[in-house]
């Protein structure tokens, strides 16, 4: 019933800053998924497709550390009698915590701190809340980035908040109606998506839900059908819960009885046109969720009940706190299933949110059809199908409505796209979304100067570009800038090929770059050029490049650089030159956690016991979901200790021995399967 603008006093590590390289996508924008011999052909379907990594032109947020000190993070808070709900707006909107006032309890699984850690796109994430993806695989480009915040009035005098965002990858608009009437025991979310481009783009939405995760939780939906992943497989298989082939014998609607990482995806029938999802607790409690039938889809996630499922949930929170599962909603059969958004189009649902009390021992049956029917019977009771249609039909009336005060800046995105659009002539940006001058920063001025101005500005080769753009509309712009000779500079012909790299068109980002590198050698063009040649597989052309780049300025820019160089170099397994390298950096360099990680097969093999030693001690900030490139250094250390022990040489057979033998460290020990 009430928006306000508070903050939130917390534990934690702020993101201190972007990788300046422009990450490159996928050339392979399909993803080949292995599926089982258990797999339902109606949903090999578009499995794959346009899952291929993408970045551009978002940077990658990748530092920050483990060093916590309190911090104050601005919040917005939309309550009223029964229920308080605290978004994040830095913070792609993430609704924080949602709270029972009527028992004082979280009804969310709430982080006791934030704490950055590299599972989404662009890296950083944190655990916790509700988190709203969209448009590429992963947790979102925005997840750890401001949205616009602004508050409206309903018809009945309830204030409501809204949360939008231009997204920059697709060219689409976006936007979060959150509903909490006096008297409503539901908090209400509207989502609209609109694309207005003149053709289709990929699309993807999951709703990311964490729900505290105890020794009998218990999850349910409206379907037994899913397809689960297969560990050993490392693909799909579908089955009905609650007992899967991959583990026989167990009921995993039970999160906690999974002895690895896994998911498993509820397949909605297409005759169901309200799906749910809920999560029963030993004292009767249950969360639910509830959507009109554009969001078809259900997931439950966990991090399993082994060394490294726990040791993640301890990383992203606390020890002993930071046990939780996921509850997810989307468009497409898994997060690996392809989606196309026509052109022209606007797609919206309405998810709602709450929580309620069952009997444990109907909700407990043995029978998981029997408990499944007796949980569907009281979330109907709750909030059947036609009372989420009628709440959808009613926000669905304030999607035009425009802010009534803006409580939040985002990034200044939308507004140079409304800015372009209006110069340009075209269509208008869509009603109930409010762009500000004030957005506006840095970042979006050398393409306001290219707008308005007819060039984009040269700037000296040491700095850091202020942003990337790949929008084909930029890139036009840009093209018919450069046939003044007057407009041609360095870094003009820099960011045009980076556009056209981006789009695939190889020939001419090269000629592009070759063109910059004529009128200003740069550290920049040279790393590009890297990338073409890692590209086509000539890593010797590769390290030359970088290496140009080097001696440009008798050393990187960013320690991204040196990154990248030594990842060229270990390829090549040579160990020297790549101890030698990382000599040669900076001290701060020298002590970033993904450099030590890429020497440490570098120090092993050249006898720097001292050094593994120091690694396998330390509690590394970025260490990425799945990562086994530590865990596999320890096992390594610990073969050659025993040959050197038996006066052999180090062998496969030796290593599977240590594994055995030489169980990692808790600490550094992030398996998804496994011990």
């Amino acid at each position: 019933m009430k928006v306000r603008m508070s903050s939130l006093t917390i534990e934690g590590a702020l993101i201190e800053g972007e990788n300046p390289l422009p990450m490159f996508r996928s050339r392979d924008h399909h993803r080949e998924v292995f599926v089982n011999e258990n797999y339902v052909d109606e949903h090999k379907l578009n499995l794959g497709n346009d899952t291929g990594e993408r970045y551009l032109p978002y940077r990658m947020q990748d530092r920050y550390s483990r060093a916590r000190e309190m911090l104050e993070l601005k919040t917005v808070v939309l309550e009223n009698d029964h229920l308080q709900a605290v978004f994040l707006p830095d913070y792609g909107g993430r609704l924080y915590s949602l709270k029972d006032k009527r028992t004082n309890r979280e009804i969310l699984y709430k982080n006791p701190v934030f704490q950055p850690a590299n599972l989404a796109i662009l890296n950083a994430w944190f655990s916790g809340g509700i988190e709203w993806n969209i448009g590429h695989l992963g947790h979102t480009y925005t997840t750890c980035s401001p949205l616009h915040a602004a508050k409206l009035v309903d018809d009945e005098g309830n204030e409501f908040l809204r949360m939008y965002e231009y997204e920059r990858c697709k060219n689409i608009f976006w936007q979060l109606d959150f509903h909490l009437p006096q008297g409503s025991e539901q908090l209400l979310l509207y989502v609209r998506i609109v694309n207005d481009n003149n053709h289709a783009v990929p699309m993807y939405w999951w709703t990311n839900i964490a729900v505290e995760e105890t020794t009998e939780s218990r999850v349910f939906s409206d379907t037994k059908d899913v397809i689960y992943h297969d560990p050993e497989l490392k693909g799909f298989g579908t089955g009905q819960l609650p007992y899967l082939s991959s583990v026989p014998d167990t009921d995993v609607s039970y999160p906690m009885r999974f002895p690895y990482s896994n998911e498993y995806f509820f397949q909605t029938a297409e005759s169901c046109k309200s799906p749910w999802e809920a999560i029963v607790y030993e004292d009767g409690r249950v969360f639910y969720e509830r959507s009109t039938a554009l969001l078809r889809y259900r997931k439950m996630f966990c991090w399993g009940n082994h060394q490294g499922g726990r040791r993640w949930c301890d990383f992203l929170a606390k020890p002993g706190e930071g046990n939780y599962i996921e509850l997810q909603g989307g468009f497409a059969p898994t997060q690996l299933h392809g989606l196309e958004m026509p052109a022209h189009t606007i797609w919206d649902f309405t998810q709602i949110f709450g929580v309620s009390v069952v009997d444990t021992k109907l909700a407990y049956d043995e029978s998981w059809d029997q408990a499944q029917g007796y949980v569907a019977a009281h979330l109907n009771e709750k909030l059947d199908e036609a009372e989420v249609y009628a709440s959808h039909n009613k926000l669905q009336a304030y999607a035009d409505k425009l802010p009534e005060s803006i409580l939040h800046k985002g990034s200044g995105w939308g507004e140079l796209e409304r800015i372009r659009r209006e110069q340009a002539g075209e269509r208008d940006i869509p009603q109930g979304i409010l762009f500000t001058d004030e957005s506006l920063g840095a970042e979006q001025l050398p393409w306001i100067a290219l707008m308005q101005e007819g060039s984009l500005p040269e700037s000296a080769v040491g700095d850091i570009p202020a942003s990337w753009m790949v929008q084909k509309e930029w890139t036009r712009l840009l093209q018919m800038s450069l046939k003044n000779p007057d407009n041609q500079n360095w870094a003009a012909y820099m960011h045009y090929g980076v556009m056209l790299y981006e789009q695939e068109l190889e020939a001419e980002a090269v000629d592009a770059w070759e063109t910059s590198i004529k009128l200003q050698p740069s550290t920049w063009v040279y790393r590009n050029l890297a990338e073409v040649m890692k590209q086509r597989g000539q890593r010797e052309e590769a390290l030359a490049c970088l290496e140009q780049a080097y001696n440009l300025t008798n050393g990187f820019p960013d320690r991204a650089f040196a990154e990248e160089y030594l990842n060229l170099i270990m390829l090549g397994k040579d160990y020297s030159k790549a101890w030698e390298v990382y000599e040669s950096l900076s001290v701060q360099d020298a002590r970033c956690d993904r450099i030590q990680i890429i020497v440490g097969k570098a120090a092993l093999e050249l006898g720097k016991y001292e050094f593994v030693n120091s690694l396998f001690n330390k509690e590394f900030a970025v260490i990425r979901e799945g990562e086994v490139l530590i865990i596999e250094l320890w096992f390594s250390y610990q073969a050659r200790k025993l040959a050197e022990s038996r006066n052999t040489s180090v062998t496969q057979q030796l290593i599977e021995e240590a594994k055995v033998m030489f169980p990692p460290p808790v600490n550094i020990d992030f398996r998804m399967v496994g011990a």
